[in-house]
């Protein structure tokens, strides 16, 4: 008699690459999302602004937008399976992280020297310096995940998994504290960037535990 496998047990198996695809590309969209929700407000409405974008500033935030233009595209092309202008893209980005990372901290500085914060939102009048901790904390864990996602980059669980937290983890945070800051009242409760914060962290292991019924160690 001839062995018919039940074709249920190879859907599963048949639909998580499109769906692990999805998922990514849907976080892409999420950090672009959060960014113009949070940047966006104080840019249209300059009333509550305490001083017009440097130099300095426009350039950090077209070069951390690029960064998330890219990421965007790189998922775009893993989706639809470009995975040579994927890999060559991936080169590109070597060379635009370091730039991230380096304005990035420069505008950190620069904001704590003038002791306020251009777009008024983050209200760091009070300790200046306390307000670079978070900023270069950022960026340091931003630095080592990109680092080790290159460092993996021919293991794309593990790569992919990387470049997801490097990017949520470390450029998210920023957007969503100029998010909240618009908002007087959940900005008096400094927990409150936690709650986003974790939904973005803990995405890839919920989304593990419910397509792959495990959560990926990196995860």
């Amino acid at each position: 008699m001839q062995d018919q496998s039940p074709p249920a047990a190879t859907v599963p198996l048949a639909r998580r690459p499109t769906v692990d695809r999805w998922f990514y590309i849907s976080m892409a969209i999420s950090t672009i999302i959060t960014i113009v929700l949070g940047f966006a407000p104080s840019l249209i409405n300059t009333a509550a602004r305490k001083a017009p974008p440097t130099p300095l500033a426009v350039a950090h935030g077209i070069v951390y937008a690029a960064w998330l233009l890219m990421f965007l595209a790189q998922t775009t092309l893993v989706a639809t399976r470009r995975i040579s202008v994927h890999r060559r893209l991936g080169t590109a980005a070597v060379f635009l992280a370091p730039v991230v990372i380096v304005l990035g901290f420069m505008t950190a500085i620069v904001m704590a020297r003038r002791g306020f914060d251009l777009s008024g939102d983050l209200h760091i009048e009070a300790d200046p310096l306390l307000g670079l901790v978070n900023p270069l904390g950022d960026l340091l864990l931003f630095r080592i995940l990109v680092a080790a996602g290159y460092w993996y980059r021919h293991q794309s669980d593990i790569h992919k998994r990387l470049m997801l937290l490097a990017t949520v983890g470390g450029l998210m945070p920023a957007p969503l504290a100029h998010l909240i800051g618009h908002f007087p009242r959940l900005n008096q409760m400094p927990p409150t960037i936690t709650v986003p914060l974790v939904l973005f962290l803990f995405a890839s292991a919920v989304y593990d535990r419910v397509s792959l019924g495990r959560i990926h160690p990196l995860s």
